[in-house]
């Protein structure tokens, strides 16, 4: 059995991301491993003259919602496009295990897989782990 002691975990705020963040988490506990959440401040967030401490304060808040048992969670902001930064970011924390919903906010997404998802599987080395949402019933 493959020893898990570092997680990463990419989040967006979307529907998709919450779901991953959520086995993320779980699986960081049932397995005495640390998690770090990145989220990657678009060029869209720059634009619209977000500053570093307020994406900074919305991660950290939209992370306590979601941590009942404050598990010490490292948190990442990076800026540029995801799948860059999210690669890099493996390269540089050099997790056991990445976490990533299977699409996220994108709508300009691919019909099977989201293209942040895609490359990251598609360019690691590393266990990577897809989460998609349930489907809502209407």
């Amino acid at each position: 059995m493959s020893l898990i002691k570092h997680i990463l975990c990419a989040v967006d705020y979307s529907n998709t991301s919450s779901y991953a963040f959520e086995y993320a988490y779980d699986t960081a506990i049932v397995r005495n491993a640390s998690l770090t959440v990145v989220h990657v401040a678009t060029q869209n967030e720059e634009m619209a003259s977000i500053s570093f401490k307020q994406i900074e304060e919305e991660l950290s808040a939209w992370v306590s919602e979601r941590n009942p048992k404050k598990l010490t969670i490292k948190q990442e902001i990076l800026f540029g496009i995801p799948y860059v930064e999210i690669l890099q970011a493996v390269a540089d924390l050099k997790p056991d295990l990445v976490v990533l919903g299977n699409k996220g906010h994108n709508l300009h997404e691919h019909f099977f897989i989201g293209h942040v998802a895609e490359k990251v599987l598609n360019q690691t080395n590393l266990p990577v782990l897809l989460i998609k949402a349930p489907i809502e019933n209407k």
